[in-house]
C-alpha cells in the first residue's frame, strides 16, 4: 500500500532548515534504498509543508520515519499526520484497476460470438477477475471451504454483475493455501460486494476463526481474452 506523509512547518522552516537538510536527506536516501521512501520534497510557492510518499505494509513506515526525522525532532515541523493513498493508476500503483468498460463505452460483442476456436464467448472479455489468497491448517480447510461454497458464494449469485467464482486449494509446508476468484462485469460491480475501497479484502468472521494467515488486500485484473470452454459451458457463470 501506499502512504503520504504531510509536514506543516512553522515560520522559521526556511531559515534554519540548513543546519538540519544533510541529516534529513541521509535518512531519506537511506529510507529510499531500502524501499519505502518512493518521493518526498518540500511543497512550493509557498513553501509551508512537505509531502511525502512510502510505500509498505501499514501506516508504521512512515509513521516511524517521521518520529525520527531531524525536521521533527528540531521542531522546524510543527506537525504531521498520514494518510493511506489507494493508488489505482499509473506503473507503480499498489492496486491497478483499468477502466470499466462500460463507463468507457465500449461495446461488447454479442454473447453468441465467439473465438476461431469455437470456445471462448466473448462476453468473457473485458470482465473483472478478483484474486485473494489465504492459509488454513489441514484440520481447518475443509471447514473453511464448506464456509466459501455454502454461505459465499450462493450469496455473491445474488449481487448483480457477479459472473462466478473459483476456489483452489494446494497443500504447502504442511498448511493448506486457497486462493479465491471472483469474476465481475465491471469494477462496479465489484464495488456492489466490497464496497468503496474495492482493494480491500472482505474475510468474514467465519472465514477468520478457520483461517491462519490471509491477504488484508486483493489484487484485480482485466480479462483481455481466454480460450476452451470451462466445465459445462463457454461462460464463467457457475
Amino acid at each position: 500500500m501506499h502512504y503520504l506523509l504531510f509536514y506543516e512547518v512553522g515560520e522559521d522552516y526556511v531559515s534554519r532548515r540548513a543546519e538540519f537538510r544533510d541529516a534529513h536527506l541521509e535518512k531519506a536516501w537511506k529510507a529510499s534504498a531500502r524501499g519505502e521512501l518512493v518521493l518526498g520534497g518540500a511543497l512550493a510557492n509557498p513553501v509551508d509543508g512537505a509531502v511525502l510518499l512510502f510505500r509498505g505494509d501499514s501506516p508504521e513506515v512512515a509513521e516511524k520515519f517521521a518520529r525520527a526525522d531531524p525536521y521533527v525532532t528540531s521542531g522546524l515541523v510543527k506537525r504531521w499526520h498520514v494518510r493511506e493513498w489507494n493508488t489505482v493508476a499509473g506503473e507503480d500503483a499498489a492496486t491497478p484497476i483499468g477502466p470499466d468498460p462500460v463507463a468507457a463505452g465500449k461495446k461488447r460483442l454479442s454473447d453468441s460470438s465467439s473465438t476461431m476456436d469455437g470456445g471462448s464467448s466473448s462476453r468473457d472479455k473485458d470482465l473483472i477477475l478478483r484474486m485473494w489468497r489465504a492459509r488454513s491448517t489441514v484440520d481447518k480447510s475443509g471447514e473453511y471451504v464448506q464456509h466459501a461454497t455454502k454461505k459465499v458464494f450462493p450469496a455473491l449469485r445474488a449481487i448483480e454483475g457477479h459472473r462466478g467464482a473459483y476456489l483452489l486449494r494446494r497443500a504447502i509446508d504442511g498448511a493448506i493455501e486457497f486462493v479465491v476468484l471472483t469474476l465481475w462485469d465491471s469494477m462496479e460491480a465489484v464495488r456492489r460486494f466490497a464496497g468503496e475501497q474495492p482493494e480491500k479484502a472482505v474475510v468474514e468472521p467465519e472465514a477468520r476463526a478457520v483461517l491462519t494467515s490471509f491477504d488484508n488486500s486483493v489484487t484485480h485484473f482485466e480479462i483481455i481474452d481466454r480460450t476452451g470452454k470451462t466445465a459445462g459451458g463457454s461462460s464463467f457463470d457457475p
